[in-house]
């Protein structure tokens, strides 16, 4: 019989005049095998500069007699507006090179990614976004994507990622007050098509 493999991601943030903060958690695996993530994020804009700081607890199931192993590790991200349309981010994910220490024999490593980004908006429904990842101890991503914001409740995207192999993607966006649905689908030439879907909900105390 084979195994249930399950995936769920939780996000949520809460919004001030001084400071942003964000709670998300993920889970991905079956009975046998386990990875989560929970992470807790602080973010503030100084104008045409934003910055984004995020600590996160990652964890495995390493089985019966180990049960969970897992460390802390952070992630960094910045964005600045190069012109009113234009604007630059990058981002670090794991940038201190930690490992899961499993055992006194064993350890997990972990992705270490270092990724560049820009975000182009032709107008205020349409933008178009381009992203490259290098992840140091496996190999590169280059993705584009054009997002179109079709009513206020529903958003449209649509790209192509190269990681090895072309894979094209297609994702819808639905915004019911504080409420929001996200579904994403690959066409992937190995794996056929994949799904992910993705609930959050923000609240705010700014007056």
């Amino acid at each position: 019989m084979l195994a249930a493999l399950n995936t769920a991601l939780i996000q949520g943030a809460y919004y001030n005049r001084y400071v942003n903060v964000g709670v998300s958690y993920a889970f991905f695996g079956y009975a046998k095998y386990q990875e989560m993530m929970a992470g807790v994020t602080l973010a503030r804009s100084f104008g045409r500069f934003s910055l984004g700081l995020q600590g996160n607890y990652v964890a495995i199931y390493c089985g019966d007699e180990l049960k969970y192993r897992g460390t802390f590790i952070p992630q960094i991200g910045a964005t600045v507006d190069i012109t009113q349309k234009l604007t630059l981010g990058l981002h670090a994910f794991n940038p201190f090179w930690q490992q899961i220490h499993i055992d006194e024999d064993a350890n997990r490593a972990l992705p270490i990614v270092y990724s560049v980004g820009t975000d182009y908006r032709f107008m205020e429904h349409l933008r178009w976004a381009m992203q490259a990842d290098y992840d140091v101890r496996s190999t590169y991503r280059i993705a584009t994507a054009l997002e179109w914001q079709a009513i206020d409740l529903l958003m449209i995207k649509a790209g192509v990622y190269y990681r090895q192999q072309f894979v094209g993607c297609m994702g819808i966006g639905i915004t019911w007050d504080r409420l929001r649905l996200d579904a994403h689908f690959e066409l992937n030439p190995t794996l056929g098509v994949t799904c992910q879907g993705r609930v959050s909900y923000s609240w705010s105390c700014a007056r």
